[in-house]
């Protein structure tokens, strides 16, 4: 079994184009496959050339470093999604596809009937079964009721950003650090150790969701 850790940046779309409930488009794919110890095996990013907005929206290329003259001679999308389920499959294995949040399945979804992907038989696995909202997993375990950023989680986890915030890879990359630690049971508990013992003498009450008051705090 592999694991791949996906992460998605869009760009909104005009609102001419905004039907199947599609108001954005993807503009960066970033992704890494982990092995059976979640090490990291391999890794994908590509830029994807917007169809439906003739440039990258000021905010979106503030937040993602992205400017039009990086996605000018990128691939479309149905491009881009076939170069990236065909380095899925590469993997040789059976797969599980995990992102932070669900809003990339849905993105993904809602994008492939906007642009008339054709899915082949063998993407079947990765396309037509919804992925893996490690977002939701994290905040379950440890009791929050409110979803928390991927740098906040970090932050809790005692592991350090690396790269740029909302560049697509990065974040994979990012999200997979935690996907390790979360997995392995040794190193979680110790993890949470370390959040009980910075915490202390704080009254843990039920759960450590308890611990953080997490409405400052946007959803990424």
């Amino acid at each position: 079994m592999k694991h791949i850790v996906v992460d998605l940046e869009m760009n909104g779309i005009e609102k001419k184009h905004r039907i199947f409930g599609c108001t954005m488009e993807t503009i960066e794919i970033g992704a890494v496959i982990l092995d059976e110890n979640y090490q990291e095996i391999s890794s994908f990013k590509t830029y994807v050339k917007p169809e439906y907005n003739s440039k990258i929206e000021k905010n979106i290329s503030r937040l993602t470093g992205i400017t039009n003259n990086m996605v000018v001679n990128a691939p479309k999308f149905n491009e881009a999604l076939k170069k990236f389920s065909d380095w899925c499959l590469a993997a040789d294995d059976d797969i599980r596809i995990y992102t932070w949040s669900k809003n990339d399945y849905k993105q993904i979804a809602k994008e492939i009937r906007l642009k008339r992907y054709d899915i082949r038989p063998e993407e079947s696995m990765v396309y037509l079964n919804e992925w893996n909202d490690f977002q939701e997993e994290f905040d379950t375990e440890l009791g929050f009721e409110r979803q928390i950023s991927l740098k906040l989680a970090l932050d809790m986890a005692g592991i350090d950003f690396l790269g740029r915030e909302h560049s697509a890879l990065d974040d994979a990359r990012n999200t997979a650090k935690l996907f390790h630690i979360f997995r392995d049971r040794e190193m979680f508990d110790m993890t949470l150790k370390k959040i009980e013992e910075a915490m202390t003498p704080t009254d843990f009450g039920t759960s450590l969701g308890s611990l953080f008051d997490l409405s400052a705090f946007a959803l990424t």
